[in-house]
């Protein structure tokens, strides 16, 4: 009986492993990011998005999109890894999405979070598209459907 229980227990770590590096090929996405969005009536505003670096299970991240100086939209995020992989919760205005978004592709400063039965978005990608560059662009999980982007370029952190 003895060696199912040990089997087990040396089996477990490897898993949490497999889980932490996925994470740790999200340390692109680390730091602080500026880019312009559209607001509803066209007029120019200023996107900012802030994450932590990986820690062995978490990551954390802001964005808030200011017009004239305000917040008119904000979203909080977290990027968990355990033994069953690496998913990202969005927090739209500080309320939990009801989806979650499972990692499914890591790897060369490209990361694609997806959620296939949300309505939208059901894909989030994050992409270095150059040096000191980012873009965050939602879709319908297609490539020519509906989607939004949004081009971010290395920031000063505040009290950086």
């Amino acid at each position: 009986m003895a060696t199912p229980v040990i089997l087990a227990l040396a089996v477990a770590p490897a898993e949490a492993q497999t889980a932490s590096a996925g994470l740790h090929d999200l340390a692109f996405m680390s730091g602080c990011w500026e880019g312009e969005f559209r607001g509803r009536n066209g007029a120019a505003g200023v996107i900012e998005e802030h994450y932590t670096s990986p820690s062995a299970n978490v990551m954390l991240g802001t964005t808030r999109y200011l017009l004239d100086g305000s917040a008119v939209q904000f979203e909080l995020t977290t990027i968990r890894a355990s033994a069953a992989g690496v998913v990202l919760q969005p927090y739209p205005g500080g309320a939990a999405s009801p989806a979650t978004f499972a990692l499914t592709e890591a790897a060369g400063g490209r990361a694609v979070f997806e959620a296939p039965e949300h309505d939208f978005p059901r894909r989030i990608t994050y992409r270095v598209t150059g040096e000191g560059r980012i873009a965050a662009r939602i879709d319908d999980g297609t490539d020519d459907g509906q989607s939004m982007e949004w081009r971010l370029a290395r920031a000063v952190c505040p009290g950086g």
